[in-house]
């Protein structure tokens, strides 16, 4: 019984190490000859037993050798044994029949010019179509043979077998692409419908379920779910909930790029895991690059807090509006020095400067400006963490307040053309000093905005959290879940607007390129997560149940966290713009000499490191900062 099993192992090893191998043309010809030969021989045979003659099974005259050497010809002329048969396709079939009627159709013709100059035949003109069925069939079935033989070889016994979400056109195609890809490791076994209602029950014979359905485990007999690209954006966008169902049944969901995005190699191999980003993406943001390229083409431009989360994207979206030099500007030295290894690697005609230094150092700063003289400057440079600024107030209000100060003077100083400010949500109402000091620090860019002499134009953006941040909830939980969790949420009823970096950083160009000075721009970002659904999703998307595989526990609220952030993002308090996902807030705050005494206070506050006073003055100038007390902390706790 071994000794069987050890040569079954060893007959499998040897064909497979065949398969590795294209085989030689010439072998592929001489198999289609052979099948010539058969073919006409079978021919021969079925013509001689309609007479009442003899049957006759071999035939080696002229009229035999005639009808070969005319299909020999035609094999020769389209190249049909050119294709690798193991991935035998519908153009390899066409081509087939296009040599077979070709050789049919020069039969008929020959037939008759000999029948007209001799009144004899190579054969009837009924036997030559019969032949033309006959090597057509043979030749197809070698084909299909081999590929099939081939995915048997090669057919993986832990293949995925996945349902293909959708019966659009599209998505069969999809699926009889994945089907006949001979290195597929999913195994289609069924389309998944999004209507209730069913108008077929198959398609290319595999069933056809709808979510009720696959409720029921007895019919299901897939884990996974394949959903095109174009779908999951459409799905998406529509607040569907079908992928949270999906989801929720254990199944795992994977996606297959836009055609534009594949790397060339087999469609299995482009099929890739849903993550998170997938399934919160919103309508695609549509930017004016013309315009854009006219703004920042050419440019030296400023990118403070670069090798950072936002500030790297800023610069890689930069990036294709070709400008004259970037200057990625952070105190972080080894996340800028691998931010400086990627620009080398995938830009190497791109001009940019790794520059260190802190944002609280004037002098430093005033050294960059003077030798680089930066036209344009985005800054991202902040602390942002809330419940570690809540323990530094002082570090929050000198990075967040007093270096946003700093490159504010030194950007009016060497006359730079736009200055684009990255803010927060939770500037808006804060209950932290993080938002709080954000908020002093876009209240001070509008000071400076009012001077009309001053040529450049302060720009504010503000927008919520973003997916995968440094620091994020993301990376966060997905650490916890790595160790099988618990992972922790503060409180079952918090909720966090959420938008991906790219497109953060895609609205803050946009936004940089429309303003004409002092004006705070509010990203619109769709509607809020809550934070727990959040945790059940990753929880999904990483191949657990929640609260059977990982637990999900409350640790309660965070000093200066809120249950709700505010963006202000409405009708009543922003104004529209061109770009249907940027409003303008609405100036909600007076200037007066009292105001600008205590941007002066706050400032001198800071620099005598004087929390406590810096504080109070904190406080009234940012009037609408309430922290957050002891009891009510207690209240918000699980």
């Amino acid at each position: 019984m071994n000794l069987i099993l050890s040569v079954k192992r060893f007959s499998l090893k040897i064909l497979k190490r065949m398969a590795r191998n294209y085989v030689p043309r010439v072998v592929i010809l001489f198999i289609d000859i052979c099948i010539s030969i058969l073919s006409a021989q079978l021919t021969f045979f079925l013509i001689s037993s309609v007479g009442e003659g003899k049957l006759k099974f071999i035939h080696l005259n002229w009229e035999f050798v005639s009808l070969v050497t005319i299909q020999i010809l035609f094999f020769l002329i389209f190249r049909s044994y050119s294709g690798i048969v193991r991935y035998t396709g519908f153009k390899d079939s066409i081509k087939q029949l296009q040599t077979v009627i070709t050789t049919v159709v020069t039969l008929i013709v020959i037939n008759e010019i000999v029948y007209s100059l001799y009144q004899t035949k190579i054969l009837v003109n009924g036997g030559a179509i019969i032949y033309g069925f006959i090597v057509f069939s043979i030749l197809f079935l070698f084909r299909v043979i081999v590929k099939r033989a081939y995915q048997l070889i090669h057919a993986d016994s832990s293949s995925t077998k996945a349902y293909l979400l959708g019966t659009s056109l599209t998505d069969v195609a999809i699926a009889e692409s994945i089907i006949s890809d001979s290195r597929t490791s999913f195994d289609i076994v069924g389309f998944i419908s999004e209507v209730n209602k069913l108008k077929k029950t198959r398609i290319l014979t595999l069933p056809i379920i709808n979510l009720d359905q696959l409720k029921h485990k007895k019919i299901r007999g897939g884990t996974s779910v394949i959903v095109s690209s174009q779908k999951l954006r459409e799905l998406a966008t529509a607040d569907s909930d079908i992928l949270n169902q999906l989801l929720e049944l254990n199944l795992k969901i994977y996606k297959l790029p836009d055609l534009q995005d594949w790397s060339g190699e087999s469609i299995s191999s482009e099929i890739k895991k849903v993550n998170l980003e997938d399934l919160l993406q919103r309508t695609p943001i549509k930017l004016q690059p013309d315009k854009l390229k006219s703004i920042y083409k050419g440019k030296v431009i400023l990118v403070t807090g670069a090798a950072g989360s936002i500030g790297s994207d800023i610069v890689r979206q930069l990036i294709r509006f070709k400008p004259k030099s970037i200057l990625m500007l952070d105190q972080a030295e080894t996340p800028l020095h691998h931010m400086s290894l990627e620009m080398e690697s995938k830009h190497p005609n791109l001009h940019f400067e790794k520059i260190i230094a802190n944002v609280r150092n004037y002098k430093r700063l005033e050294s960059i400006f003077d030798y680089f003289q930066p036209e344009i400057v985005f800054h991202g440079a902040a602390y942002k963490h809330v419940p570690m600024m809540e323990a530094n107030p002082i570090e929050a209000l000198d990075v967040n307040f007093t270096g946003t100060k700093n490159l504010t003077d030194l950007a009016i100083q060497y006359k730079v053309s736009r200055f684009v400010f990255v803010s927060t949500d939770k500037a808006v109402n804060p209950t932290n000093i993080m938002g709080a000091s954000k908020r002093s620090a876009e209240i001070y860019l509008q000071s400076v905005a009012r001077n009309k002499s001053i040529l450049t134009r302060f720009i504010t953006t503000r927008f919520g959290n973003v997916l995968g941040s440094n620091g994020s909830v993301i990376p966060h939980f997905k650490e916890q879940i790595e160790n099988l969790g618990p992972v922790t949420v503060t409180h079952p009823d918090i909720t966090r607007y959420f938008m991906t970096i790219d497109e953060a950083c895609q609205l803050v160009l946009e936004a940089g390129a429309m303003g004409n000075g002092g004006e705070i721009y509010v990203f619109d970002m769709g509607k809020p997560v809550k934070i727990i659904d959040l945790a059940k999703q990753m929880i999904r998307l990483s191949g657990f149940i929640p609260y059977e595989d990982i637990d999900i526990i409350y640790t309660g609220l965070r000093p200066g966290e809120k249950l709700y952030e505010e963006l202000l993002a409405d009708k009543e308090n922003t104004l529209p713009t061109h770009h249907q996902k940027i409003l303008i807030a609405k100036a909600s705050y007076d200037f007066d000499s009292e105001k600008l005494i205590l941007l002066k206070n706050l400032q001198n506050q800071i620099s005598n490191n004087n929390a406590f006073k810096s504080i109070e003055v904190l406080k009234k100038l940012v009037p609408e900062f309430v922290p957050l007390t002891e009891a009510e902390r207690q209240k918000n706790a699980i």
